[in-house]
């Protein structure tokens, strides 16, 4: 009995042995890793980096939502309002007007179809590069229509691309095949602004299909200018005369969208008779640009009234049309490009005013971007 009692306490002694033991290993490894630590901060700090890191992107993933990464048929509450819902769409065009083949996003409100007017921005951060943009009230429901893993494949299109002063060179006055064949042969993106068919002008439907984009170019009533065209559209005329001429002009022409004017200091300077032309505008889908053949025209005005960006010529490239005298015009509306980020030149289809382009086409390519008329208007005014 004695002996069974000793064995016990010597096995107690040997337990409590150990557990000393095992605490002063304990408390020597802190020390070794408090003071490892302290010899060598970085060491920690990498340590403490690699959690943050994790941290803050488990953190992005959370907050990154990205349109395409949504599964179909996801609902997501925003706002306790408003409510973005993934459904799967066949195709898609941009508000901006680019196409896109295959499957895309529609974003559209329940009740109504969202204006191209903008107000709020969704976008997508990493495969969209570009961003779409709706008007929206906190209050009402939005939908977009979207599929897992959609590809977007870009038509080629002649927006701007870089980040230099834009320059638009519009060639007002064509009518012939030959002027269609000189400015295609520059090279640059010209915006030819074609004549309305007339008994003067019998080929410019033809010409127009000659170009992927042209405008029209509309002859106004001047104040004086002795060679005016036979369907000059003057002050006085009436609503149903130009309505009339329009309409032509939109039949003849479906796919013209842009007119600017063909002379016109006395129109465009009467503000009645600019109120009908841009009636009639508006009822056939067309938009005006400002030649500005006088500083008392009114499109600036009704632009602003009728809700349209307004664009006006900033130099006439050839009212000399002597070749150098061409080339400095053409350098001084890159100066105004510079200055102002955009400019308008017009000129005419003058052989000086395509030697001076041709002359001129390396400095164009280096000094600004040449882009369609189109482009400013959509993109940049």
């Amino acid at each position: 009995m004695e002996q069974d009692k000793k064995n016990s306490a010597q096995r107690s002694r040997a337990l409590l042995y150990v557990g000393i033991l095992l605490c002063i290993l304990v408390v020597a490894m802190a020390i070794y890793t408090i003071a490892s630590n302290y010899k060598n901060p970085s060491k920690a700090h990498n340590q403490t980096r690699i959690i943050e890191n994790i941290d803050r992107y488990f953190e992005s993933r959370r907050q990154d939502f990205t349109i395409f990464d949504v599964p179909r048929n996801l609902e997501l509450n925003i706002t306790d309002e408003v409510k973005i819902q993934m459904l799967p769409t066949p195709n898609f065009t941009r508000l901006d007007g680019d196409e896109f083949d295959g499957e895309f996003v529609e974003i559209k409100r329940v009740d109504e179809v969202i204006n191209n007017d903008t107000n709020s921005t969704i976008n997508n951060s990493k495969d969209l590069n570009s961003t779409l943009n709706l008007k929206a009230n906190p209050s009402q429901k939005l939908v977009i229509n979207s599929s897992e893993n959609t590809k977007i494949k870009p038509k080629p299109t002649n927006k701007p691309k870089s980040n230099k002063p834009k320059l638009a060179i519009i060639i007002d006055d064509i009518s012939t095949f030959y002027h269609a064949k000189k400015i295609k042969s520059l090279g640059l993106n010209i915006t030819p602004s074609i004549f309305p068919i007339s008994q003067n002008y019998p080929q410019t439907i033809s010409v127009s299909r000659e170009f992927k984009f042209y405008m029209i170019h509309l002859p106004l009533e001047a104040i004086n200018y002795p060679y005016e065209e036979k369907n000059t559209l003057k002050v006085g005329d009436s609503i149903e005369k130009i309505n009339k001429q329009i309409a032509k002009i939109r039949s003849d022409f479906p796919n013209a969208i842009y007119i600017n004017n063909h002379t016109g200091s006395k129109f465009t300077s009467d503000y009645s008779s600019m109120k009908i032309l841009f009636n009639s505008l508006k009822t056939y889908k067309m938009i005006f640009i400002d030649s500005y053949t006088t500083k008392e025209s009114k499109a600036g005005i009704l632009s602003k009234e009728f809700g349209n960006k307004y664009l006006k010529r900033d130099v006439f490239i050839d009212n000399s049309k002597d070749e150098k005298a061409i080339i400095n015009q053409i350098r001084r509306a890159i100066k105004i490009a510079k200055i102002s980020g955009q400019a308008i030149a017009i000129g005419h289809p003058y052989s000086q005013t395509f030697k001076a382009l041709e002359v001129m086409k390396n400095e164009l390519k280096n000094e600004v971007e040449l882009v369609f008329v189109k482009d400013l208007y959509e993109l940049y005014n």
